[in-house]
């Protein structure tokens, strides 16, 4: 209507103009027809509406195209992350399996070389003692051989050829002991020859389960090179899907970026994301400055915590952290990692003592529209409704768990499901997946902020 108005206006003025004009001097060939001016001013005009209708419709054909180019980026990207992530978990395991095998197989090595050790102590002690026994019954051989010797001399012989009584005595005597002696060395020889025996039969057994030994150390030597190729395979597969998931998210972004770009005013937007970020940066901070007012509620939270531990199922626990968190969604599919990004709508943010231009502060998942947003921990409701507004006209919920963190849910449906200073307990309710706020279709843009810094939720939940 104003341009109407204002073509109106220079209609009239130019029909005053003219009409002077033909008051003094007409000329047919420079004279202005008002008619025939404001029809091509009309006709100029259609042209104008028409050109703008016509890029408006490019417009709305490049938007849908890019929604379809971005959906088809988030399912690549959620397809080479779920398989990433696969393949991650398999390369722990194996490496569990070459660290457990290294190990029995370090251990099995060391017990072959104390039983190597052992069985060749052994071995040298059965040559020792099969010297001395050959020695010992030489020695009885001898002695028996001269007893049988002074065996054919009697004793009155002995007594009759013997000077004196006292020398037929001592050769009495000598003849006596010789016998005593020689059956010491007979118990001896045979006490050697049993300690022999066992030395053998250990020594044969000890061998035996050497052999037994080895043949295990082999097995595992085996099967440890299979898991070590095992493990460099799969190190090569996680290196190509890390690169395929940073070329899948990099599309993504340009996708995020070109649907940005086809809505316009982008610098604006931009401007608007980087003070919404401050309002919730200013917001978390007032929020953990309350904290303490809060910390009565957080204990009793944290007891009820607890206690519903002890009641949970089996298959529940399953589904929580060692931090006792879980996800906040049933199943959802991630459309956007934590981290530093190339996507122009995200604000900067200085993380580790590192500035990155644009940051992505949270883990954005999908579950589908109005899909149910569950409390990921038993805290505190610390904010909810639009606690960012006017900045940010997005709907969502701050829970404080104590100890600093507190975990954030975003672009809810406009439906205030819990109140602050509310006790919510894990796995409780708490809103539905919408797209309110700067969202560029329905998801949960779920974060954990651990006392003043966004951490990777990943690093929290099961």
């Amino acid at each position: 209507m104003r341009r109407r108005s204002r073509l109106a206006v220079t209609l009239v003025a130019l029909v005053a103009v003219g009409s002077i004009f033909v008051g003094t001097y007409r000329d047919p060939a420079l004279a202005a027809d008002p008619l025939s001016q404001a029809k091509q001013q009309q006709q100029q005009l259609q042209l104008t509406l028409s050109q703008q209708r016509s890029q408006l419709d490019r417009l709305k054909a490049a938007s849908a195209t890019l929604s379809d180019e971005l959906d088809a980026a988030k399912a690549a990207l959620a397809d080479v992350t779920a398989e990433y992530e696969h393949v991650r978990d398999l390369l722990g395991q194996v490496r569990d399996q070459v660290a457990q095998v290294s190990a029995q197989l370090a251990n099995l090595r060391a017990r072959i070389k104390t039983l190597d050790q052992q069985l060749a102590q052994v071995a040298a002690e059965i040559v020792q003692q099969t010297n001395e026994l050959q020695t010992r019954e030489a020695l009885l051989q001898d002695h028996l051989r001269a007893a049988y010797e002074q065996s054919q001399t009697s004793l009155l012989e002995v007594l009759l050829s013997s000077s004196s009584l006292d020398q037929a005595s001592t050769q009495v005597s000598y003849m006596l002991n010789m016998s005593e002696q020689d059956t010491a060395l007979a118990e001896t020889i045979r006490a050697l020859r049993q300690q022999l025996k066992t030395k053998q039969r250990t020594l044969a057994e000890g061998r035996a389960q050497l052999a037994v030994a080895r043949r295990a150390a082999e097995s595992q030597a085996a099967l440890l090179a299979r898991r070590q190729a095992q493990l460099a395979e799969m190190t090569t597969r996680l290196a190509q899907l890390q690169a395929a998931a940073d070329v899948q998210r990099h599309q993504q972004e340009a996708a995020l970026n070109a649907a940005l770009a086809a809505k316009g005013n982008v610098q604006d937007q931009i401007a608007a994301s980087e003070r919404a970020a401050q309002a919730q940066a200013a917001l978390v901070a007032r929020l953990q400055h309350e904290a303490a007012a809060r910390a009565a509620a957080v204990a009793a939270a944290q007891r009820l915590a607890a206690q519903e531990a002890a009641r949970r199922h089996a298959e529940d626990a399953n589904r929580v952290s060692a931090r006792g968190f879980r996800w906040p969604e049933a199943g959802p599919r991630i459309t956007q990692e934590w981290g530093p990004t190339d996507f122009v709508m995200e604000p900067p943010y200085t993380y580790n003592g590192t500035s990155y231009p644009h940051f992505h502060t949270g883990l954005d998942m999908a579950s589908g529209c109005g899909s149910p947003i569950l409390a990921a921990g038993t805290g505190v409701v610390a904010a909810s409704g639009q606690p960012l507004w006017p900045w940010d006209s997005g709907y969502g919920v701050m829970i404080d768990h104590g100890g600093g963190i507190m975990t954030q849910y975003w672009h809810l449906l406009p439906q205030v499901i819990v109140h602050p200073g509310q006790l919510v307990t894990i796995g409780q309710l708490v809103g539905y997946e919408g797209a309110t706020g700067n969202a560029t279709g329905c998801h949960l843009h779920f974060a954990v902020n651990d006392n003043g810094v966004w951490q990777n939720p990943r690093s929290y939940l099961p």
